[in-house]
């Protein structure tokens, strides 16, 4: 049977009027690919509302989006932190932990990773140029999207490991912020050349993991890219 998984997305106002979930195609046709029924996770008012459609679904991907609200996390924002939305987090975080109460698969992207982290007790840093130390890479690229402009060291032994079958890959890249330290429980399994988090999961436990590039945008171009959602849905099942 195929697995019913949430995608969040989003807020998009499409006019003055009328607000509406904007859910970005690769995610929805990757997931689809995979063998998945994707679902656009809708903006609810109610908390009992966003548990009771969590007990409905079989996964969750937490899609990329805007900054998360830094006082979450004990932090004032800094002049670098971007756009926000309190309604997302809002979503997201109620969503979380009803998956995480049920035991239910788990995959965060870009800012997904970056919700995980927060939500489970770990920091982010929210603006790389400003507060990282050390000389960075590019992280925004100006290739197109589905090119992987730099590489991800990958830990051996880690679920991403176990996915590409490799240590070292390729990956896209669209973000100003980052892990800085993992959550208690997770490790990190991706990093960048310049020490970036690109990547960390639960090792034990129901599926748990998050990357901060953008696979929805890859896999068409790159077949072992699909890998990741292949594997994300079969642990829905």
């Amino acid at each position: 049977m195929q697995p019913l998984i949430g995608v969040t997305g989003y807020l998009h106002p499409y006019s003055r009027e009328v607000a509406g979930v904007f859910v970005g195609e690769g995610y929805t046709n990757a997931l689809a690919e995979a063998g998945a029924v994707p679902l656009a996770v809708p903006y609810l008012e109610k908390e009992e509302q966003v548990r009771a459609l969590a007990h409905k679904l079989d996964g969750l991907l937490l899609g990329g989006g805007v900054d998360m609200d830094p006082t979450l996390f004990g932090e004032q924002p800094v002049p670098g932190n971007g756009e926000m939305c309190p309604e997302r987090d809002w979503l997201e975080s109620i969503l979380f932990d009803e998956m995480q109460k049920q035991g239910k698969p788990v995959l965060g992207i870009c800012r997904g990773v970056q919700v995980i982290n927060i939500l489970l007790g770990g920091t982010i840093y929210q603006d790389l140029p400003s507060q990282k130390d050390g000389e960075l890479i590019q992280h925004s690229q100006k290739a197109p999207r589905w090119y992987g402009a730099h590489h991800v060291n990958v830990t051996e032994g880690s679920k991403l490991h176990e996915i590409f079958g490799a240590t070292r890959i390729r990956t896209n890249t669209y973000h100003h912020q980052a892990v800085r330290d993992a959550a208690p429980g997770l490790i990190v399994s991706g990093v960048a050349d310049d020490g970036v988090v690109e990547a960390i999961e639960r090792p034990d436990g129901p599926f748990l993991l998050g990357v901060q590039w953008h696979p929805e945008n890859m896999w068409r171009k790159d077949a072992t890219v699909l890998r990741l959602f292949e594997t994300f849905v079969a642990a829905c099942k």
